[in-house]
């Protein structure tokens, strides 16, 4: 909702028509024609990507990270585990599949830290933020993930230095540095 200058009421973009551009298994793309609350007509392109996790996993004092590469930014990330949320799963099931997968970790207490949306303005992805505390190594991680142990001190560097640049990740992270724990 849009508040209008001058006006308390509040005033929608309306959505005028709804085209698929493309679609598969993971992601769909339409464009939305639109009438701005300054009644001009516009449009939005709108990704729908599903919901995701993201999982801090803490053992001690220690978080963990995995290293990936991350084919559209042709560079390997710093991030915290992460991935989607299944049809037919809750977020948390989702959340432990993917720590599990990803890292090779179980943990024994859960904890919602909150949500983020990554790119409200075109994205519909909710993304669901947890922690893992008590993470413990069970099996190897996935190919082509390599897994970290780092102390909070050398977190907070690596994201000075935009070694994390994964949004999930540093909502995740902030939301476990300045939020209730």
């Amino acid at each position: 909702m849009i508040r209008s200058k001058g006006s308390s009421r509040e005033i929608p973009i309306k959505t005028v028509k709804i085209k698929g551009i493309y679609k598969n298994p993971w992601l769909s793309l339409e464009e939305h024609q639109v009438i701005t609350p300054d009644n001009k007509k516009g449009v939005y392109g709108v990704l729908d990507y599903g919901d995701g996790v993201s999982v801090l996993a803490t053992d001690a004092d220690d978080i963990f990270l995995i290293k990936e590469y991350k084919y559209a930014i042709k560079k390997f990330s710093f991030l915290l585990p992460s991935g989607s949320v299944n049809k037919n799963e809750t977020p948390l099931k989702s959340a432990k599949k993917e720590l599990l997968k990803e890292a090779g970790l179980k943990a024994g207490n859960w904890a919602l830290l909150g949500i983020t949306h990554p790119f409200p303005t075109n994205i519909t992805t909710t993304v669901y933020l947890y922690l893992a505390r008590d993470a413990k190594q069970i099996q190897k991680p996935e190919a082509g993930v390599s897994l970290y142990k780092f102390s909070i001190s050398k977190v907070k560097r690596m994201i000075d230095q935009n070694k994390i640049t994964h949004s999930g990740s540093l909502v995740c992270l902030l939301r476990y540095f300045y939020g209730k724990k």
